[in-house]
């Protein structure tokens, strides 16, 4: 167990696979509540050489990416090295209202990422047909061979669309400190939030809740920030 005070600590890459009815293999890497602001530009340094290094087929990024004018700074920073690739899509948190989706909403599309409202994106990997979909499209009838939803906050999972086949979602930070950890969530926060989780299963939909990148209170116990690379494999 360790307690991390400061922004900058190293995050972790929770590698996660999932196996569906199709032939094409590809990779979606999971980026949500970066928190950048003036003291983070070696957490920024960081995510930009591990996207590098996992070169993911897929980026989605699932909101509360700022905290000051500098994160935005180092935003544009981090979407510029990877503007280059394809498939990126990004969602609202609820810190991004605060500080302004419009100036985040810029800087992303900017940078080629795709802003998710509610609308849908499809995009086709090889022979593989796939959906994104954002934070508020809630009732949808599944068109495509994976389904994947990105969700910022957690709570809203059960009342979701059952036809979604991969559900992401960040938001609650693992509640930044964990005492204990059990098959069905992290302790204490669980006790006190539902989807205080890491992964599981609801109506057939697969869910990954990142624990986030960063904090705008920057203190942890047991609890180390993470990105979530998800390798999806075909049958």
């Amino acid at each position: 167990m360790k307690l991390e005070i400061g922004y900058n600590f190293p995050f972790e890459v929770r590698f996660e696979t999932l196996t569906y009815n199709g032939k094409d293999d590809f990779s979606i890497l999971f980026l949500s509540d970066l928190h950048l602001n003036h003291f983070t530009k070696p957490k920024t340094n960081s995510i930009i050489q591990k996207i590098e290094e996992l070169n993911p087929t897929i980026i989605l990024f699932g909101g509360d990416y700022v905290d000051t004018n500098q994160g935005l700074l180092q935003l544009d920073c981090l979407l510029q090295s990877i503007s280059h690739r394809q498939n990126l899509f990004a969602i609202a948190g609820n810190h991004d209202h605060f500080f302004g989706i419009g100036k985040i909403k810029r800087v992303m599309e900017s940078n080629q990422v795709v802003w998710l409202e509610t609308q849908s994106m499809e995009l086709q990997i090889n022979g593989t047909k796939i959906e994104i979909f954002g934070d508020l499209q809630k009732h949808v009838e599944k068109n495509a061979d994976i389904s994947i939803l990105v969700l910022h906050n957690p709570n809203s999972i059960d009342k979701i669309n059952v036809h979604h086949d991969i559900i992401f979602a960040g938001h609650l930070h693992g509640c930044q400190f964990v005492f204990w950890e059990k098959r069905n969530g992290l302790y204490p926060g669980k006790l006190f939030y539902k989807w205080n989780v890491l992964k599981g299963i609801y109506a057939h939909c697969h869910y990954f809740i990142s624990k986030g990148l960063g904090d705008t209170l920057p203190v942890r116990f047991n609890c180390k920030r993470d990105m979530i690379f998800l390798q999806v494999i075909g049958k």
